[in-house]
Parts: C-alpha cells; sequence; structure tokens
C-alpha cells in the first residue's frame, strides 16, 4: 500500500509541472490481420473473483496544470458511422492536428457504430499515440465501435445527456431471428472485441469486468464499498460475500450497475460516477478552459468528406439503384445509344465505388455485380427466351448489390454458421441493403409502366417518339377507309439504317402495312453496322426486333 502512495504521488507531481506520464500497454491480437485473433486474448476478469482494478484513475494523466501556459489542443471532429473511410481521414487529421503544434487532442465522438473492423484499426492506432494526450469527447452517443475508440483514448468525457455501452456481436438463424449461442460459440465471436476492450481497459485505468459487460450479456456487475469507502466492481458471487462482510451498494449508482439480460450502457452522470468517464462539459470549449488548454485549430469532416457521406446515405444510394435499373432496361432494350449506356455506368460507379470507398463491399461484390450484368445481357441478346443464365445473373446482381450495404468483418476463429452475419451492425446493414434494393426495384417497375404509357403524351420527349405520320392532313373528300392497325416489323421486312447500328439503333422500313415508311429500334446480330445499310428482320421477340445485313 505504501509503494502504490508513493507511486500515486510521484506521477500527480509529474502531471502539474506537465510532463506526461506513459503507461505500458498490454498486448493485443493484430487489428490489421484480424483473422489472427483468438479466444484466448481476451483474458477477462474471472467470474468468481472481485475486481481490484481502480475506476477512477487513467493509467496516462491529462496534462491540465492550472497555471503557467495553457497547453495547445485540438479539436477532432468524428461524425457518422465508423468505416474505412471515415478511418483514413481521422488518421490524417491527426497527422494535421500534430503539425499544427498540438499537445492535446480532444476527439469529438458522435457515432453510433459501424465497421468492427475499422473500430479495432482505430482503437490500436489511439493506444500507440505517444506524444499527444488524446480525450474522447463523446458528443452525443458512442456505442459499439465508438465506444471501443473511446475507451483507447487516454481518457473520455462526455457532454450532459449522453450515451456509451452496447458493444456486443450476434448471431442470426436462416430465419433471421436472434439465435442463442453457446459459451464456445459465443466466446470466438467476442474475443477480438473483448480483446481490444481489455487492452484499453488495463492501459487507461478502467475495470476489465465493467467494460467487458459492454460486450458480454450474462455478467452481473455490483459496485460496492466498504465502510471504510474502498470501492470495488464485483460478479453476483463476489457481491454476495462482500455484502455478508458489511459493504453496501454505492450510492447514486444503479444496483446491479448492470443485469446478465442486458449490455452495459451508461448516460453521462452514471458513467462519471463509475469511472468510465473523467468529468461532464457542456462543450470542447469548456473543456479546454477547465484544463488550461488552448484550441489552436479545429478538424471537421470537409465538403469532400460530406459528399461521400452523403452519396453513401440509404436515400441517395436507393435513387441510384431506381435509375440504374431504369438506365439498364433502356440500354437493354434499345442499345447503342450511347447516353443511355453512360448513364447506367456512372450511377453503377456510384453505387460500388463509395462502398469500396469506406469499406462496406469487397471487389469479389464488384465482380459478382458485373457478372451479373454479363449473364443477363448473354440471356437478353444471345440465348432465346430466359432460363438459367437469366436468373443466375440477376442473383448475382442484386445479390452483390445488396452487399455492397454489408461491411467486411473480423474473422471469428472456428467460424460460427458461415454466411450469414455474426455482428448486430452487420446484420442491419444486410436489412437496410435488402430493404434499399428491393424498395429500388418496385419503385423502377412501376416507372417502367408509368414511362410506358405517359412518355409518348409529355413534352420533348414525344419528338423522340415516332407516333404519327408526317405531311398532308387535310380532310380526305372521298370515302373513309379504316385501315388496319399498324405493327411493328415482322420477320422478313426489309428496311434500311438511318443510324449506326452499335448493334442497336435506328432503321427505316417501307412494306405493305406502313408504305410511307416507319422507324423502330432494332438490334443488329452482325454487330457494327453504318447507316444506310440495308438489314432484314431476322427475328422480333416481344419489343426486341433482331435485324441482320441484307446479302
Amino acid at each position: 500500500m505504501k509503494l502504490v502512495c508513493v507511486l500515486t504521488a510521484l506521477m500527480l507531481t509529474l502531471a502539474a509541472i506537465g510532463r506526461r506520464a506513459v503507461g505500458g500497454e498490454v498486448s493485443a491480437p493484430s487489428i490489421t490481420e484480424p483473422k489472427a485473433a483468438s479466444p484466448t486474448v481476451a483474458p477477462a476478469p474471472a467470474a468468481t473473483t472481485p475486481s481490484t482494478f481502480p475506476s477512477f484513475a487513467p493509467t496516462v494523466p491529462a496534462p491540465s496544470a492550472r497555471t503557467g501556459a495553457p497547453t495547445p489542443a485540438a479539436v477532432i471532429v468524428f461524425k457518422g458511422e465508423v468505416d474505412d473511410y471515415s478511418r483514413d481521414a481521422l488518421f490524417k487529421r491527426f497527422d494535421q492536428a500534430k503539425a499544427a503544434g498540438a499537445k492535446v487532442i480532444i476527439l469529438k465522438l458522435n457515432t453510433p457504430g459501424g465497421l468492427v473492423s475499422a473500430g479495432l484499426d482505430i482503437s490500436a492506432f489511439l493506444r500507440k499515440q505517444k506524444d499527444v494526450h488524446v480525450v474522447a469527447y463523446v458528443n452525443r452517443y458512442a456505442l459499439s465501435a465508438g465506444i471501443m475508440i473511446g475507451l483507447a483514448c487516454d481518457e473520455l468525457v462526455m457532454e450532459p445527456e449522453t450515451k456509451v455501452g452496447d458493444s456486443a456481436p450476434i448471431a442470426i438463424s436462416s430465419s433471421g431471428d436472434l439465435q442463442s449461442l453457446g459459451e464456445t460459440e459465443r466466446a470466438k465471436m467476442e474475443s477480438p472485441i473483448l480483446a481490444d476492450f481489455y487492452a484499453s481497459s488495463v492501459r487507461n485505468g478502467y475495470d476489465p469486468l465493467l467494460t467487458s459487460s459492454m460486450v458480454t450479456m450474462n455478467r452481473v456487475v455490483h459496485y460496492v464499498q466498504s465502510a471504510k469507502g474502498e470501492k470495488k466492481f464485483v460478479d453476483e458471487k463476489g457481491y454476495q460475500d462482500l455484502i455478508e462482510d458489511g459493504w453496501k451498494p454505492v450510492e447514486g449508482v444503479p444496483d446491479p450497475v448492470d443485469r446478465a439480460d442486458s449490455l452495459l450502457t451508461l448516460n453521462a452522470d452514471v458513467a462519471e460516477k463509475v469511472g468510465i468517464s473523467k468529468g461532464t462539459f457542456t462543450s470542447p470549449d469548456a473543456l479546454a478552459a477547465a484544463r488550461n488548454y488552448t484550441i489552436v485549430s479545429t478538424f471537421a469532416p470537409d465538403s469532400g468528406d460530406k459528399f461521400i457521406g452523403w452519396l453513401g446515405s440509404d436515400w441517395i444510394r436507393g435513387i441510384l439503384i431506381v435509375v440504374l435499373l431504369q438506365a439498364l432496361y433502356m440500354a437493354f432494350s434499345h442499345p447503342g445509344h450511347g447516353w443511355i449506356e453512360a448513364i447506367a455506368l456512372v450511377t453503377l460507379g456510384l453505387l460500388v465505388g463509395v462502398p469500396l470507398l469506406t469499406g462496406m463491399a469487397t471487389w469479389w461484390e464488384v465482380v459478382a455485380i458485373f457478372v451479373g450484368l454479363f449473364l443477363l445481357a448473354l440471356e437478353i441478346f444471345v440465348i432465346p427466351g430466359f432460363g438459367v443464365t437469366g436468373i443466375v445473373g440477376l442473383l448475382l446482381f442484386f445479390g452483390g448489390l445488396v452487399l455492397t450495404f454489408v461491411g467486411t468483418e473480423p474473422s471469428l476463429p472456428g467460424g460460427v454458421m458461415p454466411g450469414l452475419p455474426a455482428m448486430r451492425g452487420t446484420w442491419i446493414n444486410l436489412q437496410h441493403g435488402l430493404f434499399i434494393v428491393t424498395g429500388g426495384l418496385a419503385c423502377s417497375l412501376f416507372l417502367w409502366f408509368w414511362l410506358n404509357r405517359y412518355l409518348p403524351k409529355m413534352p420533348y420527349f414525344n419528338k423522340l417518339i415516332l407516333t404519327t405520320v408526317t405531311g398532308d392532313l387535310s380532310a380526305p373528300t372521298g370515302p373513309i377507309v379504316i385501315a388496319p392497325p399498324e405493327s411493328g416489323p415482322a420477320i422478313g421486312d426489309a428496311g434500311v439504317a438511318v443510324s449506326e447500328l452499335k448493334p442497336g439503333g435506328s432503321v427505316k422500313f417501307i412494306t405493305d402495312s406502313y408504305p410511307d415508311g416507319r422507324i423502330a429500334a432494332v438490334i443488329s446480330e452482325s454487330g457494327w453496322l453504318p447507316a444506310g445499310t440495308p438489314v432484314t428482320v431476322r427475328e422480333v421477340a416481344g419489343n426486341r426486333v433482331i435485324v441482320r445485313r441484307q446479302t
């Protein structure tokens, strides 16, 4: 005990003269290669032993001298989903803050979580910071991967009415319901997350029993104190033993702090009382004033970051899916016009490019989308009818689109239910993807029917579709003869290409059915043909007219 008192006095003295003491780090599993994670690297506090970690003394004290020159600080705003793009942007802003001379970085967090892999990368990066003191400032909430990031900082503070916690993986059955897991399977799933929480807890003085209850259910955590004021976090067995010895629950804190059927989620008041938060402040400026910091710069998402976030939002991606499906329908039914194919390519590039940038998609999903489109084109233009090739193409195309909403999970040793999501955030993103893609398909079907009916009546667009016969429309002087209804080109009809066929284009047909000539959209099976080439109709399937060069 004397040794502890001496060490504590030494640390406080060093803090008073502005020197930053850095605690030793506990080894954690490789974050850049999560496949190496193992259940054995996530040591949890023993279930029958009271926890003795102090919940009020961070390993790395803040450079908070109240006298002398203020410590230069920078504010870095982290808002929204945790993904590969926001991870890389955070790393870049850390370099900018250090270049600006900041010795303290206030990381302003407002995130519901996101990709576990990106969260692991960020927390490992934060624990490696030696030349700056990092304060996690919870602006609204830091949940899931957000609290993983917050605990990795040297300390955490909160705004009033904010929340932290709730960072557990889940498993989903084939029917879409939550599925109970055995202890071994759940330990494998939780292993990389628990290992990261444990490393941050030991480094920064949090109680591992308390922080692990944010990840793992079926853990009951009590906060008790003795008659002499000593405080501990204990499990259910330790709680019963200490109560018999005269210990009592800490006043002002719920008892238990966390129940067996819940995941620990704390508001600002309780988080400060249990030692997760080191203070409650109304703004980063209020924190800086209390700590004698001077904020030299603020780094927030710029217009480019906001544009990427806007393109990645559910509504915009849903609209892009509708535009893509409309463009693909027009390109497949009337190919060769150029601008329609260009719209389809640009839209598809945005739909897969932004998820690739943020880490929500991988290259194999993009390949699946393009292979699906190739098979659909093969079915439409080469293989008669619609069979296995078309069905496989549809599955690959729409399945690839849905999976661009789902991020990559860290590899879980041993694997649980291969092919099904294991993390809660992954399952939520999968639901979003299914909803948005199916919603986009439904909207596209509605637009197809609507445009086919009303497009010929709309201004400007009616000029692109030949629905009338040009020439003298004066009233007839003889008897009125009702002509038979015109039909489209028939097999064997001859015509002349009025545009390049590449392979789609337009051909003017003059037959008994339309002696004055009629232009129709066709597809050339002879490849590219210049304008003026005589052609013959070889096949008619619905509104698709296949022609070949006349020989």
